[in-house]
């Protein structure tokens, strides 16, 4: 994913791919690209999901199935995709979770990678950006646009180009018009001669893990529309899900009749136990040659025929069960035998209602073994979480963030699941995170870096993990919507407060590191996020009505005087914060128990009292102009400089010709609370100025507005 540099815990979803300069043509030599045409490659590219492709670099490694093993199938699959003749257009295979229809996908897509295959398209509940049917159009116009067979690229490359070069807002059109222009008409351009000789094989994977219903519906809609086409479509379809009601009804369409054909594939079937058990011995002959240290007291046909059958049998012709035994085994952390020991030694059946007893016995007892299981939770809570928040979209124009206007935003946010965020997030050691999650390597994917995203490697174990009737004790509930917005925000706050001039002085030159703090957190995130994360992380908090321990702690972190310092910058973008901000104590003084009581106690010491530090040339400043800059959002001069600072910093530490303000809030009429300027004072403590008596200003008024607290929220 494509990360900003000095910033781990967002990236941007869409532009996943590598920058297209050209495209090599080893065979034509038609397809050249002009500077023009890679701009709009590039477009296309932002618009498709790069994991969704059969090579995928977010999907390694993917699953295949050995060698041996659904022969049945691959005879079916490989004679309808070799049959110039063929009348068939469509391909269904269906079966139950963990039977090997992705494997089965990623075999043929493999196999025909070079010759037969047209695109792929895999689709993944657990990744925001495969699991919808918005990019689903651009992801297959875009390998039609760099397939490895160079006719079809050159055939279809420039005019698909054309196309979005004459309708450039072509992607914010209806998906069906998308699939319409850039799938349908370039091929109807083409002579019979020339289609016939074309890659025909589009591969979709996982149709049931697009998680909007209707849209499984549209996709299969879009499919019946392109094989009925007017023009022959060259095009056959393989599409391999779960047997949901409401993708066999969209095959009941009239459009698909005899253009279709049913695969099922029965986890009951005696081929697929044969298939297993046939996986089952390989994989053990290989284990006995890998670990022949570990495993030379044992008999050289370990573990035996008897327990290779009392395995097949708990598979359930459920090849993911199998996998996931021998991705469990195949470790160094303990002997294999032992490990195998752990998974006969108990006996399925503990939850009778689930669907797959045995799997979820086979997941109980992965975690089982996890000696910190309180460690582990919330990192698993993360994981099944949504990766992206669906309603809060940022922009991609930098800005410096003193100069920013309110926000239109175009790109969902996206909260990394990077060792070094998690690490972050949930206040671990330098190490910790690959360290608790050592014995679940069979179920989630641990990257060998900091900045790549762990990832659970099949979506039944995710399943599991947010079905507590299957789970119960590990039962994993996801973090909602809010939460992940908050925590993002919360994670990006303190790239504005490690750089802040108060934590760095009397080190280096106070304006020049004013200047650095103002700048550079922002060039290694992006501007217009911390400014959006600056903004809303109060109102998202307050969403939040069950937070985790994740987001508490990431409260009790909060820092408010840097973030103060920028609001106050900025205050004509930021005039309602005071309100966020004491709304956001209420609701952490809510939560009871659970309450932050360090991120309470900071922000009520910050709104009892606090000083600004600000340069006092080339202007005098009054109590009443300062009072305009930070209640009314008056815009200072381009050489003011301020700094937030807590009522108990020693002010010698500032510059010789700053001066020192003391604030308080007061009611107003327009928020809850404002800035009050009660006095400026040099250095030395002599008083320049102090506040004149305003109808805002009654003696009758309560200094400590905090303590009487605030009107019900």
């Amino acid at each position: 994913m494509s990360v900003f540099e000095g910033a781990s815990a967002f990236d941007i979803s869409g532009g996943t791919f590598n920058a297209v300069h050209g495209i090599q043509n080893n065979h034509y030599g038609s397809f050249h690209l002009d500077p023009s045409d890679g701009i709009i490659l590039r477009d296309l590219a932002a618009h498709a999901a790069g994991n969704a492709a059969y090579n995928a670099g977010h999907r390694f490694p993917p699953p295949k199935c050995h060698s041996g093993t659904r022969v049945k199938i691959f005879e079916t699959l490989t004679q309808w995709i070799e049959d110039d003749s063929k009348t068939t257009r469509v391909y269904w295979l269906h079966g139950s979770a963990g039977v090997g229809k992705s494997a089965i996908a990623q075999t043929l897509s493999e196999k025909y990678a070079s010759t037969r295959l047209a695109a792929s398209f895999f689709f993944s509940r657990n990744d925001t950006t495969r699991n919808k049917l918005d990019p689903f159009v651009a992801t297959i116009a875009y390998q039609l646009c760099t397939s490895e067979c160079g006719a079809l690229r050159d055939a279809v490359g420039p005019l698909i180009i054309d196309i979005i070069r004459s309708n450039p807002h072509i992607f914010r059109t209806t998906v069906e018009n998308q699939f319409r222009k850039l799938v349908l008409e370039p091929f109807a351009k083409l002579s019979p001669e020339q289609r016939l000789r074309l890659p025909d094989v589009i591969i979709v994977d996982g149709l049931d893990e697009c998680v909007d219903f209707r849209s499984q519906e549209r996709l299969l809609d879009m499919i019946g529309y392109a094989i009925a086409f007017i023009t022959p479509f060259p095009f056959i379809f393989l599409i391999c899900s779960r047997p949901e009601p409401q993708i066999r009804d969209g095959f009941n369409n009239a459009d698909f009749d005899s253009n279709l054909q049913w695969l099922p594939i029965s986890s009951k079937a005696y081929e697929s136990y044969l298939d297993i058990e046939n996986y089952f011995i390989k994989e053990f002959v290989r284990l006995r040659k890998k670990y022949r240290a570990a495993l030379r007291g044992e008999d050289e046909s370990w573990p035996g025929k008897d327990i290779i059958r009392r395995l097949v049998s708990r598979a359930s012709g459920q090849f993911i069960f199998a996998a996931t035994v021998i991705k469990y085994i195949d470790t160094y952390d303990e002997l294999p035998q032992q490990r195998l020991r752990t998974i006969l030694m108990k006996e399925p059946g503990v939850i009778l209602e689930s669907p797959y007893p045995d799997l979820d016995l086979l997941y109980r007892q992965i975690l089982s073994m996890c000696p910190r299981w309180d460690r582990v939770h919330p990192i698993l809570r993360l994981l099944v979480s949504s990766r992206y928040s669906p309603n809060i979209y940022y922009p991609t124009l930098s800005r410096p963030l003193h100069l920013s206007r309110p926000l239109h935003l175009s790109h969902p946010l996206h909260l990394s699941r990077s060792i070094s965020t998690i690490t972050s997030l949930l206040r671990l050691r330098e190490g910790e995170v690959e360290t608790l999650l050592s014995r679940l390597h069979s179920v989630i994917h641990i990257p060998d870096n900091e900045v790549s995203d762990l990832h659970i490697l099949h979506a039944s174990f995710t399943e599991f993990l947010l079905d507590g009737t299957r789970s119960g004790a590990y039962h994993t509930p996801a973090i909602s919507d809010e939460e992940c917005t908050a925590l993002l925000f919360l994670h990006i706050l303190p790239t504005l407060t490690k750089s802040y001039p108060l934590y760095h002085m009397p080190c280096r030159p106070l304006i020049a590191t004013f200047k650095s703090w103002q700048e550079n957190p922002l060039e290694q995130t992006e501007s217009r996020l911390v400014h959006f994360a600056v903004k809303n992380w109060a109102e998202y908090c307050i969403k939040v009505k069950s937070p985790s321990d994740i987001l508490l702690h990431q409260l009790d972190d909060f820092d408010p005087y840097p973030i103060a310092a920028m609001l106050f910058i900025c205050w004509a973008d930021f005039w309602d914060w005071t309100d966020w901000w004491t709304r956001c104590i209420k609701w952490a003084q809510s939560l009871g128990k659970k309450a932050p009581q360090t991120f309470i106690l900071r922000l009520e010491s910050f709104f009892s009292s606090f000083h600004i530090g600000f340069t006092s040339e080339p202007h005098e400043w009054t109590t009443s102009e300062l009072r305009e800059v930070l209640a009314l959002g008056k815009r200072p001069p381009e050489d003011f400089f301020l700094l937030v600072l807590p009522p108990t910093i020693d002010i010698s530490i500032l510059s010789e010709h700053w001066l020192v303000a003391y604030v308080t809030f007061r009611p107003s009429p327009f928020l809850a609370v404002w800035p009050s300027v009660r006095c400026i004072e040099d250095r030395k403590g002599r008083v320049m100025d102090t506040m004149p008596e305003s109808p805002l200003h009654t003696d009758g008024e309560d200094d400590d507005y905090w303590s009487n607290g605030t009107d019900e929220l």
